[in-house]
């Protein structure tokens, strides 16, 4: 007898019936419309041949694909041959049938699609029971734990964090219903899925409340700021002094190759360094539109040594970023929760210095 070995199987289908009472009564029709109790391996118990050359010995180990009524589709170990076995050509059933004996009848009764309906079934985590490659230079080995992202009728979303990646996989490709099983007796077994879900959250909301709070005391733009000022003159990290806080940041943002910004700036430098002693609760932060080298040389040549920060960076600075025209110079005057007090562009940056002016000989008032 000659076969000829299939290249290619059909895509799988999650079917559900009622479960058998006892282990022995584990038909082959119910084991295969039920992919949960399909084998992950079985044995060949005859030799088979096949076109080509290729020969199946008896006793030889299989992956098993697809439990079909009419037979089991398998693979070699290798990969390298695939076929469809017929019922009494393995001892699939008889494997089946081993693993369903250790069930308890809520195990049994319990299948992939009750599971999917029911979040508190779901594991945090699941192992991969077969290598495969996800993409060039990116393979999952058997083995690997996997992060259950979600769960559908078709199969589940998974997130590999070794390789920082996420993709869908069939459920019986991991332990995810061996894991339900044990969840469906026990209780208090875990880690569940719904677990991680709410500690998440919760971190996120305690994470946000941190930052809310942090905000009300020293500011949302003090905030937003952390990590990212710089010396414009070093390139070094230089944070505000939380010990002395600015009541008002001016944010100018300007350019060396800039006519309009080549005018103002000495004039905005002139200011800084008369008013600074004796207005200390403003600060001045350059907002760079060059590269940290041109900005140090125009630093330098202006006389100037404020903070700076790179244009591009304001993306993750709202406060900063909402403001921000297309036009140099800019000029903006804005409190420490980053509502804005004066903004002038291009000809009337002046006339925002001047409200700046007005800002700082006022009374200060708590």
């Amino acid at each position: 007898m000659k076969r000829t070995v299939l290249s290619l199987f059909a895509g799988l289908a999650v079917l559900v019936t009622q479960t058998a009472t006892a282990a022995d009564d584990l038909t082959w029709q119910e084991m295969a419309s039920r992919r949960d109790l399909w084998p992950a391996q079985c044995t060949i118990n005859t030799t088979i041949p096949f076109d080509g050359g290729v020969t199946v010995k008896a006793g030889q180990k299989l992956n098993v694909l697809q439990v079909q009524p009419d037979g089991v589709q398998v693979t070699t170990l290798d990969g390298k041959t695939t076929f469809v076995a017929e019922p009494g050509e393995t001892d699939a059933l008889a494997v089946a049938r081993a693993a369903y004996t250790k069930l308890t009848p809520k195990q049994r009764a319990l299948t992939y699609a009750a599971v999917v309906q029911h979040k508190d079934l779901w594991p945090e985590h699941v192992t991969s029971t077969r290598s495969f490659n996800l993409a060039p230079g990116k393979i999952v080995q058997a083995g690997d734990t996997l992060t259950v992202v979600d769960c559908q009728p078709g199969g589940l979303t998974v997130k590999s964090e070794k390789l920082n990646a996420a993709f869908n996989v069939v459920a019986d490709t991991t332990d995810f219903m061996a894991q339900a099983r044990q969840y469906v007796e026990d209780p208090q077994a875990g880690p569940r899925f719904l677990v991680m879900q709410k500690q998440a959250e919760d971190k996120r909301l305690a994470e946000r409340k941190l930052v809310e709070d942090k905000q009300r005391a020293l500011g949302k733009v003090v905030v937003e700021l952390e990590g990212k000022l710089i010396s414009s003159v070093t390139g070094k990290p230089e944070p505000l002094d939380a010990k002395a806080l600015p009541r008002y940041l001016v944010f100018m943002r300007g350019s060396s190759t800039c006519p309009i910004t080549r005018k103002f700036a000495p004039t905005l430098v002139k200011y800084y360094n008369d008013m600074k002693p004796k207005h200390p609760e403003f600060e001045v932060i350059w907002i760079m539109t060059e590269s940290p080298a041109d900005t140090a040389a125009y630093a330098k040549a202006t006389g100037f040594s404020w903070r700076a920060i790179e244009y591009e960076s304001t993306g993750a600075i709202p406060s900063v970023n909402q403001p921000i025209t297309g036009k140099l110079p800019q000029l903006i005057v804005m409190d420490r929760t980053g509502k804005v007090l004066a903004n002038g562009v291009q000809a009337t940056a002046p006339a925002a210095l001047q409200q700046l002016d007005t800002l700082l000989k006022q009374p200060l008032t708590p």
